[in-house]
């Protein structure tokens, strides 16, 4: 066990499933903080329009404060009663974990410009050197998830490996400028053969079956839920060349949803507010129109505008929609998509997560392993967590990460919320007097985890961007789209594209 695994084991859980309520810095259907401060920005705000931000993880709340900040009004609206959306904390009794995001890259340049605004620069917590034990059919072994000269030392790998291994880290670190870590597209530039090659293609020619079946595969497996064979080479190919030569990742102080706590608490968000519909207008809305939404509607008509339609029927205008939500979920909301944004929905797809969070009753040593294919187990992260009740976590915890076949066969039998059901036999072998020691179970299935890059999605996604900021779009006004979806699968790429939505609606409206 290295200090780098105690470390993480002190300071971050997993996904989410339960949602606490929120802290009182946000309401439900109450007038918002910003009011006070708009009443400076009343005059600014009117020539900008007025916005809507559908969802409240690190991409819309990023978009929100950047159009908040150039002196737009805007509302965040977010279905369930805590922000953050799979950037965040939860908790169950006495058991606490993350609802999906556990660790940030240093190379995010969006993010680390917000870290930078909020002045949030000290909740960054360094994990150095960060291993874990990987369980093998052929024994066990450390993985370095960052790479370094010491992954040369991966046990069989064969001769010629070693040698590709140190060609490949020397090209990759060339590349660095060539590549945005927190735009998966930005590889298709470099290379496109990487958005129509599968990662385990790629890693298999650029380097050795060995290195994929004992390095790269697990790490995939086990951090991402997602097997190298089912996406495309661009994750790998724009973000490697940024860990190349790095030994730091981080995790928040108070926890993964720190950012978006603080985002949220400068911002006008409504909580509990589900959105059935959003669709152009082009007169009086349908229904009852919300002037708390921060309409600037004075009755004459400055083209098309939105109708955004809640669950409970209210209806809420604005001349600008950012919609946040996992992409899946934007094709199930916009009315009468055009042609370009059913395309794009209909190439956007999630892998599931399933996770088991157990608190027991008895010291374990701080502990990180995963399992390589072939391992006879469903579980493909397994970590003990020593309590630290002065980090909110009064028990020792179980984290126990399903394979990617496990959670497809939880899918299959319908067990999605009972996972732990499929893991206990294993759990009794490893641990002495388990169901003893068991005092509390916390299953948490997220069904949209993480978007997946597959063959061909870079290059549908570029498409589509071009399409967004087309300057002739302009008069349409039509939906601004941002997520991890359309950027890149992590809370930095996810940062990025709400930077990049905030951009095209400002734009819009100074055009």
């Amino acid at each position: 066990m290295t200090a780098t695994e105690n470390s993480l084991s002190e300071h971050s859980g997993s996904g989410a499933s339960a949602l606490p309520r929120q802290p009182a810095a946000l309401h439900e259907a109450t007038p918002s903080v910003l009011q006070c401060a708009q009443k400076a920005t009343t005059a600014q705000s009117h020539r900008q329009g007025n916005a809507i931000v559908v969802g409240s993880g690190i991409a819309g709340l990023t978009a929100a404060y950047r159009l908040h900040q150039a002196g737009m009004q805007v509302t965040v609206l977010e279905a369930h009663d805590v922000v953050g959306g799979r950037m965040g904390d939860r908790r169950v009794g006495d058991i606490a974990f993350n609802s999906g995001a556990r660790l940030v890259y240093p190379f995010g340049s969006a993010f680390n410009r917000l870290i930078a605004d909020l002045s949030l620069r000290d909740v960054l917590i360094p994990l150095r050197r960060l291993t874990a034990q990987c369980v093998s059919p052929s024994g066990r072994h450390t993985i370095e998830l960052m790479p370094s000269v010491r992954s040369l030392a991966t046990p069989g790998l064969p001769m010629r490996e070693r040698f590709a291994l140190v060609g490949h880290a020397l090209r990759m670190r060339a590349q660095r400028s060539r590549v945005d870590p927190d735009w998966a597209m930005s590889a298709i530039a470099d290379d496109p053969a990487a958005d129509r090659q599968t990662l385990a293609e790629y890693v298999r020619g650029a380097i050795g079956p060995q290195a994929l079946s004992s390095m790269v595969e697990p790490v995939f497996r086990s951090t991402r839920s997602f097997n190298p064979e089912t996406l495309s080479a661009l994750f790998y190919r724009s973000t490697v060349p940024h860990l190349i030569g790095e030994d730091t990742v981080y995790t928040l102080k108070g926890g993964m949803g720190c950012v978006c706590q603080a985002l949220a608490a400068r911002l006008d968000v409504r909580i509990n507010a589900p959105v059935a519909s959003i669709e152009p207008i082009w007169g009086a809305a349908p229904g009852r129109r919300d002037r708390a939404a921060g309409s600037t509607d004075d009755g004459r008509e400055r083209g098309p505008r939105f109708a955004v339609t809640l669950r409970d029927g209210t209806v809420l205008t604005a001349d600008h929609v950012v919609c946040a939500t996992e992409g899946s979920l934007a094709g199930t909301l916009v009315r009468s998509p055009r042609r370009e944004e059913r395309e794009m929905f209909q190439a956007v797809r999630y892998n599931a997560l399933g996770v088991v969070h157990f608190g027991f009753s008895k010291p374990l040593p701080p502990m990180m392993q995963f399992a390589a294919r072939g391992a006879p187990s469903r579980i493909s992260t397994f970590q003990q967590l020593p309590a630290a009740p002065g980090n909110g976590r009064p028990l020792t915890q179980i984290y126990c990460q399903l394979t990617p076949e496990a959670a497809e066969e939880a899918e299959r039998r319908g067990l999605t919320d009972n996972l732990d059901a499929m893991l206990r036999d294993e759990l009794r072998s490893r641990i002495p007097d388990f169901d003893r020691h068991v005092i509390a179970v916390v299953n948490q299935w997220i069904p949209r985890k993480l978007p997946v890059f597959a063959l061909g999605y870079g290059e549908r996604l570029q498409a589509f961007w071009r399409w967004q900021e087309d300057a002739g779009r302009g008069a349409e006004r039509p939906v601004v789209y941002c997520g991890d979806w359309t950027s890149q699968a992590l809370l930095t790429g996810a940062c990025a594209s709400g930077e990049r939505a905030a951009r095209i609606v400002l734009s819009r409206a100074q055009n």
